[in-house]
């Protein structure tokens, strides 16, 4: 991973953010990606995982900034100010002793006042408590948003929705795959989505893949989904390139016909 990072074989692609009134992308979820020049490209659970295992996630998420921050004054000129950048923050990181002055020095380098960071990160992030809470209000007094990933498969459940105080909540695929079902996830999904907005939390649901799903998200105060399997996630000057070409966002990813440019195959997260 050390040699990768010096050769500059890590590269980001952006999933975009789209509002669904006015159809403009409000927003990115960064995503990082290894092209090895021999084994071509690598899974990111592989070598996330594997980075965690040998404690070097801490220089790979630095790395990450360092790309963002490459691509930010780029994506300043096609994001409005406030639009959002989206990145997953692993345990080893969030609980380093560096990762407030890792954080304050990432937030320096973006352009200013134009994007506003929010971290995913998962329910095994925050088993130690009292921890977790203190990092979170640092966090928000910073100007940092927080999304929890995978809501519901982590350690335990509803609990953390009232003891922490988060911005956003992404519900894990599995409870969407229940829509239209009869099982017994189904009764959890609504007392997760009604505790959410009682403490006033934005959803998003994952792997929603059919009209029904969608429809029945947006019935039940959902703000927003991801679509696995029909839209594209770029990286940055292919991004630019066909937002400068003139090309709707929406049939920019795939929704009226393929787009125009040569983009990876990879979801789009966009408000319902």
């Amino acid at each position: 991973i050390l040699t990768a990072i010096k050769h500059d074989q890590f590269y980001v692609v952006y999933q975009p953010v789209v509002d669904a009134q006015s159809l403009r992308m409000t927003g990115l979820e960064v995503l990082m990606r290894w092209k090895h020049p021999v084994m071509g490209e690598i899974p990111p659970d592989a070598f996330i995982n594997f980075a965690e295992a040998q404690k070097l996630i801490v220089p790979l998420t630095l790395h990450l900034f360092d790309l963002i921050i490459r691509d930010a004054p780029v994506l300043q000129t096609v994001l409005p100010p406030g639009a959002k950048f989206g990145i997953n923050i692993a345990p080893g990181h969030l609980h380093a002793e560096s990762f407030k002055e890792d954080m304050r020095a990432f937030a320096a380098a973006l352009p200013p006042d134009h994007f506003q960071i929010v971290l995913e990160i998962t329910e095994r992030d925050m088993i130690n408590h009292r921890e977790a809470n203190q990092l979170f209000e640092w966090l928000h007094e910073e100007g940092f948003e927080i999304a929890i990933d995978d809501f519901g498969t982590g350690h335990s459940a509803l609990i953390y929705l009232e003891r922490f105080t988060m911005d956003y909540l992404k519900i894990d695929r599995g409870f969407v795959n229940a829509i239209g079902t009869e099982t017994v996830t189904s009764p959890v999904l609504d007392a997760v989505l009604t505790l959410a907005e009682r403490l006033n939390m934005l959803t998003v649901a994952e792997g929603v893949e059919t009209p029904e799903q969608a429809a029945w998200l947006r019935e039940h105060g959902v703000n927003g989904g991801n679509i696995p399997k029909k839209e594209y996630c770029a990286k940055v000057a292919e991004l630019v390139d066909a937002l400068a070409s003139g090309v709707s966002v929406l049939r920019m990813w795939g929704f009226e016909s393929p787009p125009s440019h040569q983009l990876s195959y990879f979801p789009l997260d966009f408000l319902l």
